[in-house]
């Protein structure tokens, strides 16, 4: 009798290391496809590029744009290259992914006297004041040497639900205007829209 409990014993405990042994490498190999599914689920952000178009219709996929008075800086990687204003025909910014084609309305006819039915447009669409930061030329485009005095800033993302809604209906109106989603050294100190044509690098100088 006091044979037989000590051989009981060992049978179990022989049994439980088997069953413990043969789960391990199917837990690990879970524990590897979790960590693998992970990954996949959560790839690395991408960083949109800035297209600079050359004159000759060449397009150029750059990291950053900055404007000097003579031209543009662009970097891509660690390399900074200065390209002449002469070769640059238009700068396009960076869309999230469904974003359609073009940050900005093809130039039209437009001045500041036609901002009132923007404003009323905004005012009826979401019951409050459209939010604009600039309207017409300011102490800062003056300092950057952009001529701003037939344009208006809106201080809204245009990936915004208000900021998408303003950017349908420039486009249906055939507005002019230019989106930014981010700073940009000399040209936008972050998001917002731009309503009204490109302003020239001229004004007060």
């Amino acid at each position: 009798m006091h044979l037989r409990t000590p051989l009981c014993c060992l049978i179990i405990l022989v049994a439980g290391l088997s069953c413990a042994y043969a789960q391990t490498p199917s837990e690990a190999k879970k524990s590897e496809e979790s960590a693998e599914t992970k990954t996949a689920q959560a790839p690395e952000e991408e960083r949109l590029p800035v297209t600079i178009v050359l004159v000759s219709g060449a397009p150029l996929l750059v990291d950053e744009v900055s404007e000097s008075p003579d031209g543009y800086w662009y970097k891509r990687g660690n390399i900074t290259t200065f390209l002449d204003r002469a070769r640059v025909a238009r700068i396009e910014l960076p869309k999230p992914p469904g974003e359609p084609q073009g940050s900005a309305a093809p130039p039209g006819r437009w001045s500041l006297a036609e901002a009132t039915r923007v404003k009323e447009f905004f005012l009826n669409k979401f019951n409050k004041p459209l939010p604009l930061s600039a309207f017409g030329q300011s102490d800062l485009h003056t300092r950057w040497g952009l001529d701003h005095r037939n344009g208006m800033d809106v201080n809204l993302h245009p990936d915004s639900e208000e900021g998408r809604a303003l950017v349908a209906f420039l486009r249906a109106e055939s507005i002019p205007y230019l989106v930014f989603r981010g700073p940009i050294p000399g040209v936008a100190t972050g998001p917002h829209i731009h309503v009204g044509n490109r302003s020239p690098r001229t004004y007060g100088r």
